[in-house]
């Protein structure tokens, strides 16, 4: 074998976890500091590393994960949020990052999920959310920073659940998400000052358009929003308010995901999903062109405006002359790169990583890079895939493979950094990841396919798949698993139930087995567009029954891990026990993880460590002997 196909070095999955998670990020009201959440202590926590470059620095000791971060426009404090050891009961808490103080925001809120939204443009009041009084909906609040008095700006008690969204530059209007499904949702326009309210893209509920992402421009005149009205793709459109006028902004070939304006409004940045690479583009409003950028193709997760010139606040004036200069924080990862912080500049186009994820533990090199593949399911309809076949792998030999079969069901695997694929990459299996009907980013009517349809016709192209793999010189048809979890463990349990032939062992993680009880157990708030994405419990019970694995444990004859968070309020634990425990009766070989201290997903490291090496000796126990 040559230096070139030589095997990368195995790596310990405790090594391997010491890759820090970066997620939600925010910039400091006078540009010179960037909060970010990650999990570099084992439990995600506030950091901040300065703009120009520098050390990080720990800003929270929390005693639990904390999920999003939010920096004041106007002064050092930032509020965060966190829940109980997964159960998503968010609270929203104010750091003053002068004293080190911390204050409960949503005190009387307790019991309840409260999101936090936006700052008012003094930087006084936030506007937040909660479904404390109507657990299937939620109503919104301003909170004094000062005093924490809550003022009631809107209620809703619909069965459709209402979010908002964005807060106008002069504080006058909010707008609103209603949320039908997660193809389906309609824009509501609040006028906070003649309390007038209105659905400025009202349509047939019938019919499916995605209205959502709200951004007013900086003259609250006009509203920039994401829609697939009249088309496949997602591009942005405008309206008007005062002339009650939508037109198209721009549009592409492929889903606009996000968009981001400076203070200025003189530029845009858009991401693109392309067959899930992530392309930004920079748009220049005023002269109406393109500009250049050397941004890399990969999946940007969050990326904002930043102007290197301190914000003049207040009536102190600056010293000398203040560089303008434009630039862009974003954060970026790939197959073979970590998510990290960086920074760019739209002048010298050239960027500068902020963060560092990597441990000296691991090295780039140990990172699979999938290839793209395409196949025919049964219909014709085209399935994008992503195949990571690990550096050294003899061709001339039969390989195992591991099918991984991603959650949501509407969501998409990316040419992003999968930490969960790249450990199974790196312990050498070939991993097969099929971005099945139903997955986003192949245009609505793709994503469409998977309504009132689960484990039926996704089933179907995961099998269209394996053949697919079969026809494989190197694939060893006999040593094939599946893997998957939420969606995908649901996934996973339809397959050893439904092509139980197929497969020489499974893991399920947090997958719903009988979609009735799932149905049922479902947070309020979920539960009437789970009507249209899964079934109705009434309506729709002979084919969710049909559906249930739960209802075919006899088929089940591979050996089978299941694992699942105590705290789970999205699939919760009856689901995991009540396939296990059935297994169990009838002697099948079952192994069982239940994590007392989570819910849905892991966050704490050392949970993720233990159940990566269950695992990963599982499959190894199966699949290579």
């Amino acid at each position: 074998m040559d230096k070139k196909r030589k095997r990368v070095k195995r790596i310990r999955v405790e090594d391997f976890f010491s890759i820090r998670l970066i997620g939600n990020f925010s910039i400091s009201y006078d540009n010179k500091n960037i909060y970010y959440i990650t999990n570099a202590t084992g439990l995600p926590q506030v950091w901040k590393v300065p703009v120009s470059g520098g050390k990080t620095t720990q800003v929270t000791d929390w005693k639990n994960s904390v999920k999003k971060v939010l920096c004041n426009p106007k002064r050092d404090e930032l509020v965060f949020t966190s829940d109980e050891n997964g159960n998503e009961q968010y609270q929203i808490y104010k750091l003053d990052l002068l004293n080190s103080k911390i204050i409960c925001l949503s005190s009387g809120f307790e019991n309840s999920q409260c999101n936090v939204h936006k700052f008012d443009k003094n930087g006084e009041f936030l506007l937040i959310s909660t479904n404390k009084r109507n657990k299937y909906n939620f109503d919104s609040y301003f909170v004094n920073l000062e005093t924490s008095e809550k003022i009631l700006v809107k209620s809703f008690d619909g069965y459709f659940p209402v979010v908002p969204l964005s807060l106008s530059k002069d504080n006058r209007y909010i707008t609103y998400n209603v949320i039908y499904s997660n193809i389906n949702q309609d824009i509501l326009l609040y006028d906070t000052i003649n309390r007038g309210i209105k659905n400025i893209t009202s349509h047939d509920i019938n019919i499916d358009v995605f209205n959502s992402n709200t951004e007013f421009d900086d003259k609250s005149e006009n509203i920039f929003y994401i829609s697939d009205q009249d088309r496949d793709f997602k591009g942005i459109k405008i309206y008007n308010i005062q002339k009650n006028k939508h037109k198209w902004f721009v549009t592409e070939d492929w889903d606009i995901h996000g968009y981001e304006f400076p203070e200025n409004f003189k530029h845009i940045i858009y991401s693109v999903n392309n067959n899930g690479k992530i392309i930004l583009k920079l748009f220049d409003i005023k002269n109406k062109k393109y500009l250049e950028n050397k941004l890399p193709v990969g999946n940007y997760t969050d990326f904002k405006f930043i102007s290197s010139g301190n914000r003049i606040t207040g009536s102190k004036k600056p010293r000398g002359k203040i560089k303008n200069r434009e630039k862009i924080v974003f954060l970026f990862d790939s197959p073979q790169t970590p998510p990290d912080i960086y920074v760019y500049d739209l002048i010298k186009k050239r960027k500068i990583q902020k963060t560092h994820s990597l441990t000296e533990k691991v090295v780039k090199n140990c990172f699979t890079k999938p290839i793209d593949v395409f196949y025919d399911s049964f219909d014709g309809l085209k399935i994008h895939c992503l195949l990571y076949i690990p550096m050294g792998t003899d061709k001339n030999k039969k390989n195992p493979v591991i099918v991984w079969v991603h959650g949501g069901p509407e969501w998409q695997e990316k040419h992003s950094f999968n930490k969960h694929i790249q450990v199974l990459s790196n312990a050498g299996y070939i991993v097969f990841v099929p971005n099945f009907r139903g997955s986003t980013g192949y245009g609505g009517k793709f994503q469409k396919l998977i309504y009132k349809d689960w484990g039926g016709a996704e089933f179907v192209d995961i099998l269209y798949g394996i053949d697919y793999l079969k026809k494989l010189s190197y694939i060893d048809k006999n040593r094939i698993a599946i893997v998957g979890g939420s969606f995908g463990g649901f996934l996973c349990l339809t397959a050893v139930t439904k092509a139980p032939e197929m497969w020489k062992c499974a893991v399920d993680m947090f997958g719903p087995s009988n979609l009735i009880t799932f149905l049922k157990s479902l947070p309020e708030y979920w539960k009437k567009g789970a009507d249209r994405l899964i079934g109705n419990i009434e309506s729709d019970k002979k084919m969710l029954k049909e559906r249930s694995p739960i209802n075919y444990v006899d088929n089940i004859i591979c050996p089978l891990m299941v694992i699942q968070g105590k705290n789970d309020v999205r699939v919760v634990q009856e689901e995991s026990e009540q396939i296990v425990n059935r297994l169990l009766k009838k002697g099948k070989n079952v192994k069982y993880i239940l994590l007392d201290d989570e819910g849905h997903g892991f966050s704490k490291v050392s949970n993720i460590i233990r159940v990566f090496n269950e695992k990963i000796n599982f499959l190894d126990n199966f699949l290579k002997k």
